[in-house]
């Protein structure tokens, strides 16, 4: 699928009104053939930073687990630390709150943004 249509996706599930931690395990799920709603709901604890304290990025906390359901010893080995050092160097941080901080502008603008760019660099990992 071309950028285009995983934008749309994207885009699709965060005006259903799923957050950022919620539409990248729904997609990665997707894409790799599985359903599992649990794990879904249980992406809530990443919104807006784990538990909305603006700690670890939603994006990044479902990428990496999205990582480990996809093959959990390659994830471990090398996948996660790779995925996390990537996240940092693009975004120049983990924590929601050194990427946005309390900025709500700035967070409607760049999270969306920020979370194509995670589920494409994820999506190298499922491919």
């Amino acid at each position: 699928m071309e950028s285009n249509e995983q934008a749309e996706r994207v885009t699709g599930k965060l005006l259903k009104g799923n957050c950022c931690s919620q539409t990248i395990m729904s997609l990665a799920l997707e894409d790799l053939g599985k359903e599992n709603e649990d794990l879904v709901v249980a992406m809530t604890a990443f919104c807006g930073g784990m538990g909305h304290h603006g700690e670890i990025c939603g994006s990044l906390a479902a990428a990496v687990a999205a990582l480990h359901v996809c093959d959990t010893q390659k994830a471990t080995a090398t996948w996660q630390d790779e995925f996390m050092r990537w996240f940092r160097e693009r975004f120049g941080a983990h924590d929601c709150r050194d990427i946005v901080g309390d900025d709500k502008k700035l967070r409607a603008s760049l999270c969306p943004r920020l979370t194509l760019e995670t589920y494409m660099q994820l999506r190298a990992y499922i491919a």
